[in-house]
């Protein structure tokens, strides 16, 4: 986002690359181009749409530009080579999404064994849940990756069928609406039973509130700007795990946003 011009694959590889060499055995997920709705590139024409968020982008938009998206997975599994790499498909919406990209990376793999290029063996693959029919989805989504990440912010748009960025309808953008905490306790099941990782990033993620109630449902990775890392840090070392666990009970129980958001403000009293 901050070129004037798409990367080349020599230049995604060796900033890749680098970051795998800083990390070693830790994991580091590289989301795969996820660009459209509110992030544009300047260089890159994207179609002009009424509703963006709703339209060509991000996974769907690497499916129809499949050079730059497969220029970017060989750039991603080269550099798998020299740590613990993993790739992450934003804004999948069906299991036909998650096979098609698979078949991709599969092609490239491919590619890069006959060229004799060193590559990553081992890359794991998983995805972003964002959209609910992928998260209805969640146990045959499970026996296709190796891990997911449930990116609240796109979840909680189509949820509840809200433009994030409309002003005129912020009141129905409800991310603690109990019909999120029930849709992510799915998830969490489904790939709990086949001891497959998820976790959460977006707003709920960096909410320290959130980040109780999400413990208790059986989160226990959180993805959030480094701004809210202390207040999460806090709330983590002082949570009663049992406490978090009924409390999810509860929340999962209510009707509304507001008595949800109500029942953690008594909850949380200082």
């Amino acid at each position: 986002m901050s070129k004037s011009q798409l990367p080349s694959e020599e230049e995604q590889f060796e900033v890749y690359k680098k970051v795998a060499e800083r990390y070693g055995e830790r994991p580091v997920i590289i989301r795969t181009l996820d660009i459209g709705g509110d992030k544009k590139l300047d260089y890159l024409e994207l179609p002009s749409e009424d509703n963006p968020f709703l339209g060509l982008r991000a996974l769907r938009l690497c499916f129809e530009l499949k050079p730059i998206f497969k220029t970017q997975l060989r750039a991603i599994l080269r550099a798998g080579a020299y740590g613990n790499i993993g790739i992450m498909f934003p804004m999948v919406g069906s299991i036909g999404d998650i096979r098609f990209a698979k078949q991709i990376i599969k092609e490239v793999k491919e590619e890069l064994e006959k060229e004799k290029i060193v590559y990553g063996k081992g890359v794991k693959i998983g995805i972003m849940i964002e959209i609910p029919s992928i998260a209805l989805m969640a146990d045959v989504a499970a026996s296709e990756v190796d891990f997911a990440s449930i990116g609240t912010n796109d979840l909680c748009q189509y949820l509840m069928a809200v433009d994030r960025l409309n002003p005129n309808v912020a009141k129905y953008y409800q991310s603690f609406h109990p019909a999120m905490f029930r849709l992510i306790q799915q998830i969490v099941d489904a790939f709990s039973k086949q001891n497959k990782p998820v976790s959460v990033c977006g707003e709920l993620g960096g909410n320290p509130q959130a980040v109780a109630l999400l413990a208790g449902i059986g989160i226990r990775k959180f993805s959030m700007n480094a701004s809210s890392i202390a207040a999460v840090k806090e709330a983590i070392i002082n949570l009663d795990l049992n406490k978090a666990k009924r409390m999810s009970r509860t929340v999962l129980e209510l009707s509304t946003a507001v008595q949800v958001e109500n029942y953690l403000n008594s909850e949380f009293v200082h």
